[in-house]
């Protein structure tokens, strides 16, 4: 059985220890990190033991995982210091609830095997991608550091000058995104796109935080939104407005405004491995590619498979 954290003062603890085990936690210590600023997202964590914890799952609270069919909402996030720990918690704990469409995010090579082997032996389908993870110099860990020298120092300068160059023809403007143009990040958004996206979507807007790009008469061209784990997700541009340097004009005082609100902020930006002009983009605003690679398992009982 798995203890839910209810006490902040251990989930502030707990933090605390998750940040000495970046990047391979980044997604965990992003989640407990907006669980102990309000929790805008309705999240819980849960440890197999404490305060000598081995595996940590964060995940929506129970009453909020009613929808057997969104995994968008049955979203667990995974760390462990003992792949046979959490071995032992799939398989003898219901912790994960596998009846539903679910899906899996971690950090760590060795979760792979585990999942696999437990989506084998119960029949479920599933979908895995690896992707790439860039953080913050503070949450390399022991992340090789040389590609990226100076590049916090560009960052700023960088920003000064997309800042200054607001103002200038054709006086684009940057805003926070409304709920109401959630259905258009839904529609663009690579992972999304379905009435079930839509409901993380609209959360995601109304309760996190968010930078649009706008034209002249105030429609969104460009936008990034946080998600429940503090990653910076949801990036998009209108075709129409791209190799302008847009993306890069916008990704900038967006970490401008994470920095201000907290100057510890956990967020990260993960990309797909082929996306090469969107890792370009990262390590010009300061970021740096993890040692760790990103994994996601989308995880279907067959008779919920499409």
């Amino acid at each position: 059985m798995m203890l839910v954290l209810e006490s902040s003062e251990d989930r502030k603890k707990l933090e605390e220890l998750l940040a000495q085990s970046v990047p391979e936690s980044m997604k965990v210590y992003g989640s407990v990190f907006l669980i102990n600023h309000g929790n805008p997202l309705k999240m819980e964590v849960l440890v197999d033991s404490w305060p000598d914890f081995k595996t940590v799952i964060c995940k929506k609270q129970q009453l909020e995982m009613m929808d057997d069919t969104n995994f968008y909402i049955n979203t667990y996030n995974v760390f462990t210091k003992d792949p046979g720990n959490f071995r032992a918690m799939l398989w003898n704990t219901d912790v994960i609830n596998w009846n539903q469409c679910l899906l899996i995010q971690g950090l760590q090579q060795c979760l792979n095997d585990v999942i696999m082997s437990i989506v084998e032996f119960k029949g479920l389908k599933v979908e895995s991608e690896p992707g790439v993870l860039f953080v913050r110099q503070i949450h390399l860990g022991v992340c090789e550091k040389s590609s990226n020298v100076n590049l916090e120092e560009e960052s700023s300068a960088q920003t000064s000058s997309h800042l200054e160059a607001r103002d200038d023809p054709p006086a684009f403007q940057f805003t926070h995104l409304s709920d109401a143009e959630s259905e258009l990040v839904n529609k663009f958004w690579i992972n999304g796109g379905n009435e079930n996206s839509l409901k993380i979507v609209h959360q995601c807007i109304q309760q996190l935080p968010n930078l649009c790009m706008r034209d002249p008469v105030g429609n969104p061209i460009s936008w990034f939104v946080m998600d429940q784990t503090a990653e910076i997700r949801m990036a998009y541009t209108l075709p129409e407005y791209r190799d302008r340097g847009i993306i890069t004009s916008l990704f900038i005082p967006f970490l401008v405004i994470l920095h201000l609100q907290w100057d510890d902020f956990p967020y990260h930006y993960i990309t797909q491995k082929q996306n090469v002009q969107m890792h370009s983009v990262a390590r010009r605003v300061g970021l740096y590619k993890a040692p760790c690679e990103y994994f996601k398992w989308i995880c279907r009982p067959q008779e919920m498979a499409t």
